[in-house]
């Protein structure tokens, strides 16, 4: 009878870690495309920390018609956690009043939001068993708070790129704080992540821990010369001229994604794309060209991802307007963000009238061919989505570029054959 009960017991502990497992992964999966709200409730640096005005409820509209589905909140809670026991969490600070509106907007527009525990903890190798109550009482502050809280919907983030610390030390110190949300949040989605800055990296050697309902995240600037050059909060500041392809370590790319990948694949767990984004210090040409590295890489994946800045420092609109008339056009189409229209890569998978473009990158000219004999419509749109040059031709045409500026420009070619759509750098 008793090995019966113990048949019995490791069976409905396995059901319970399968089902958690998918359900996990089924939370993973529903992110899609996220964005960061980045720049604001991590922002300690800022003068009126945290400011209520950085983002208004127009943005996430704007997102909602982007296409985005998820939002990541980076929040610096070490800011409002006491240093001394008992730690003291000030729920009282407005970043509290202000992250209960972001939900409100969240819960109106059906965003899943995942609330990241970002910047300024010194939790490092020699420090992170002192650190480790304060963490855990700042957990248990947040789980009770935010428990009622759809869990298919809103995440927790444990803590936004440890470094400096071990894997192994890790391994001890997340159990912790796990078991600390689930007394109070037992249905959540936890988000965890290795060392090394949640780079690929971390991931080499790195074991799932133990509870199931997790997602893991890893983080993709790389190279790290090419999409930090020239910003100001890089320390020594990274020198600009810096291209894409062509930064001479390009291969990191693949090296750091393959680690992750690997993870996620050898133990069959959720993982998803917490943070990625270029710089714009760049030039806008080899800007387009890392994203749409970065776009394909996350289409064959089967990744959700999250950019990071895309109104500041890694900006993906023109003058400050989140508006698909103002969003830059390689990113609309390296990201399939709005509906995947004239602007997307998707529209392109779905041609069904060959097109071909040569030379590209093109110099003073580029000529379009199509097998169509039947006249088809081309027109050219540039980095707004403004349509600046229209023609119609059979076969082939040419097209003089002398006075254009240089960027990355969608071509479309409409006819009774159907359409195609193609791409063309203009150097």
């Amino acid at each position: 009878m008793k090995k019966h009960l113990l048949l019995l017991s490791f069976l409905l502990a396995l059901i319970s870690t399968t089902h958690a497992q998918s359900v996990a992964q089924t939370r993973c999966n529903s992110l899609g495309k996220g964005v960061n709200l980045s720049n604001w409730l991590e922002g300690f640096w800022e003068q009126n920390w945290p400011d209520t005005a950085d983002y208004k409820k127009q943005f996430f509209y704007d997102m909602k018609a982007a296409g985005i589905q998820s939002l990541r909140m980076p929040v610096c809670f070490e800011m409002v956690t006491d240093t001394l026991p008992p730690y003291k969490v000030d729920t009282n600070n407005r970043v509290f009043s202000i992250i209960d509106t972001i939900i409100s907007w969240c819960d109106e527009l059906n965003f899943n939001l995942i609330i990241d525990n970002h910047h300024q903890w010194n939790i490092v190798d020699s420090t992170w068993r002192t650190e480790q109550p304060r963490l855990a009482h700042l957990w248990s502050v947040l789980a009770q708070r935010y428990n009622h809280l759809d869990p298919n919907r809103y995440i927790f983030e444990i803590l936004n790129e440890p470094s400096n610390i071990k894997n192994d030390s890790l391994a001890l110190l997340y159990p912790v704080i796990i078991d600390t949300i689930r007394q109070y949040a037992p249905l959540h989605t936890i988000v965890a992540s290795p060392t090394s800055y949640s780079n690929g990296i971390g991931f080499f050697k790195y074991t799932p821990l133990a509870d199931t309902n997790l997602i893991y995240t890893f983080h993709s600037y790389d190279p790290f010369q090419f999409t930090h050059q020239g910003l100001t909060f890089v320390t020594p500041r990274l020198p600009t001229g810096v291209t894409f392809p062509g930064s001479g370590v390009d291969w990191m790319i693949q090296d750091m994604w393959y680690f992750a990948l690997q993870f996620r694949d050898s133990f069959n767990v959720p993982l998803f794309l917490g943070e990625f984004g270029v710089g714009d210090s760049a030039d806008y040409v080899s800007r387009c060209h890392w994203i749409d590295t970065i776009g394909n890489r996350i289409t064959a994946s089967h990744l959700s991802a999250f950019y990071w800045d895309v109104v500041g420092d890694f900006k993906i609109y023109h003058q400050g307007v989140t508006s698909q008339d103002s969003v830059m056009t390689c990113f609309a189409d390296g990201w399939h963000l709005y509906g995947d229209s004239t602007l997307a890569v998707q529209t392109i998978a779905a041609n069904t009238l060959p097109l071909s473009i040569y030379p590209n990158p093109a110099s003073n000219y580029f000529t379009c061919v199509t097998q169509s004999y039947q006249p088809v419509a081309l027109q050219v749109f540039d980095n707004t989505g403004r349509i600046i040059y229209q023609t119609q031709f059979s076969n082939q045409t040419t097209v003089n570029t002398n006075t254009w500026a240089r960027g990355l420009y969608v071509v479309k070619l409409s006819g009774v054959d159907g359409v195609g759509v193609g791409k063309v750098i203009v150097e």
